[in-house]
């Protein structure tokens, strides 16, 4: 039994609301023609509390696309965005006006790589119909080497050395490639901060040992897609029942030190029920599970405006769904972007000495929220309960500047500063047992994360030994060709490696100029059925 925490007041209360008149819509951006992928000129507005897209195609028509369905939730995400992202240091793209056709990354681009995405893989071993790499059994696919993955990840250090946190390796589905082991070995010896694998989860439910020779090879995370707790829902979304399959690899990814990121893709009227059951179920499996990246749909294919809007799931759409289904996480008061912690990011940069990552993407590519989980009474709690996490990232600000003209005092600075985080902690609201200095601990593991463990293995026995557990709730919105907005591209910190040696936002990469496509089609080799004959 989950029990939600005490709520500070009702903040769903819309009128109560400050509204930065600033940053009201309406706002202007620049989107895709959905039929010829032409750039064009179009407004973000707010029409019956939903935030509202129109752009015109001279050739094509007038578009209305379904940007949120909150206007409040939107604006409040517009607002709580802190980040200032300089343009990035190391374009292999000079300045174009072509954006998004020539990235690479280009002169243009504003946000460096923190995941580093990349396919392995064209192949995988379902058939999903929502799928956008459309990974079916083409007769020709594009499957790397482990040469190939020794140069896209040596060119994109070499650009990006300091920001790239993690590298995820991604397909098709990855673990089908026959050196999927060699891959990891690879991503393990760059020493990148985390290790993961987007992954269905087939290979780790059937082979146990396959796991653990994952872990041993050097994956630290799993992304698990994971759509709900009913056979039903994977039946529609997946083409097959996979409800046992999900938790045999869950437990198999456990055994084996591995840390599971669940990921379920939301789809109006197929399984948004599924939000609060699959919540509740990472609450009580937190063991396990280092937390939930939901995945709103993206339209890969051509849908009519009727049936977009029937299934179109936003953020604001999340956010509402859990708080009607699970209670402890509020619609207006839990959810920031995942920008809103950049001035934590600089504050590291001064404790460090040295320029770390900035997490300073689009706020309206997503957003996220913490909570603890109280393992004993199994009562959940997020973090903006029991802190007032506004002021406190301008603290953060404020002391990293602090900070960085303090020079050979710095030590003496950071002990200070840290006391000084007490005024915004609230005990009354806080966890049962879990005290300042345990927030405090909460906060710095963000700091020396690469320190924390030695082996996958550390990582688990810690999570296995304390009482409160943090998990990271998190949500990104990956564009269509009919949400497109190129100010979020330019923001992008999801990139995709390619073989020829760029750097692709997640979001050209899969939709709108779509360099997937020519990727592919550029390096792709017979199949191995072709190569066999027949």
């Amino acid at each position: 039994m989950i029990h939600p925490t005490s709520w500070i007041g009702r903040s769903r209360q819309r009128k109560s609301l400050a509204v930065d008149e600033d940053r009201v819509l309406p706002t202007q951006t620049q989107s895709l023609c959905p039929e010829c992928l032409a750039v064009l000129s179009a407004v973000l507005y707010e029409e019956d509390d939903r935030v509202l897209m129109k752009k015109h195609c001279a050739v094509h028509g007038t578009f209305t696309e379904l940007i949120s369905s909150d206007a409040t939730f939107y604006q409040l995400q517009i607002q709580r965005d802190r980040a200032a992202p300089p343009l990035i240091p190391h374009p292999r793209v000079g300045e174009t006006r072509t954006c998004p056709d020539a990235c690479g990354l280009c002169a243009n681009h504003r946000s460096g790589p923190i995941l580093l995405n990349v396919d392995l893989t064209s192949r995988c071993n379902l058939r999903c119909p929502i799928c956008f790499a459309d990974a079916g059994t083409p007769q020709r696919v594009m499957e790397l080497s482990v040469d190939q993955i020794r140069r896209l990840l040596d060119h994109a250090l070499a650009d990006h050395a300091g920001q790239i946190l993690c590298v995820q390796y991604t397909g098709g589905e990855p673990t089908v490639h026959p050196q999927f082991l060699d891959m990891l070995r690879e991503a393990r010896d760059r020493n990148f901060m985390q290790v993961q694998v987007a992954t269905n989860g087939v290979q780790f439910a059937q082979d146990p040992e396959f796991a653990q020779q994952a872990s041993a090879a050097g994956l630290n995370a799993a992304y698990l897609q994971f759509d709900g707790l009913s056979d039903a829902v994977y039946e529609r979304m997946r083409g097959r029942p996979l409800l046992d399959l999900k938790l045999a690899a869950l437990q198999n990814l456990y055994a084996a030190g591995i840390r599971t990121m669940l990921v379920p893709t939301l789809m109006r009227g197929i399984n948004e029920d599924q939000i609060g059951p699959i919540t509740r179920f990472a609450v009580e499996n937190s063991e396990k599970l280092s937390g939930i990246s939901w995945q709103p749909v993206a339209f890969t294919g051509r849908l009519d405006h009727q049936q977009r809007w029937a299934q179109r799931f936003t953020v604001a759409d999340l956010a509402r769904e859990m708080e009607q289904q699970v209670g402890f996480i509020q619609m207006y008061r839990d959810w920031y972007p995942f920008s809103f912690v950049d001035p934590f990011s600089r504050l590291v940069e001064a404790l460090v000495g040295h320029q770390t990552v900035g997490l300073n993407c689009h706020p309206g590519c997503g957003s996220a929220t913490f909570i603890i989980v109280d393992t004993q009474t199994k009562r959940v709690t997020p973090v903006p309960a029991f802190v007032d996490v506004e002021p406190l990232m301008t603290a953060f600000r404020s002391a990293a500047q602090r900070l960085e003209r303090s020079g050979l005092f710095r030590k003496m600075s950071v002990a200070y500063e840290l006391r000084k985080l007490g005024r915004f902690y609230h005990a009354e609201t806080a966890p049962a047992d879990w005290s300042f200095e345990q927030f405090v601990q909460f906060l710095m593991n963000f700091a020396d994360f690469r320190q924390r463990y030695g082996t996958n293995q550390d990582r688990i026995d810690a999570a296995r030994d304390v009482r409160h557990r943090s998990m990271l709730f998190a949500s990104m919105h990956f564009q269509d060709v009919y949400n497109y907005q190129l100010d979020r591209i330019r923001r992008c910190v999801v990139q995709y490696a390619a073989p020829d040696g760029r750097l692709y936002p997640f979001c050209t990469y899969n939709s709108g100029p779509c360099h997937r496509e020519r990727i592919e089609k550029d390096f792709a080799v017979p199949s191995p059925a072709e190569e066999s004959g027949p």
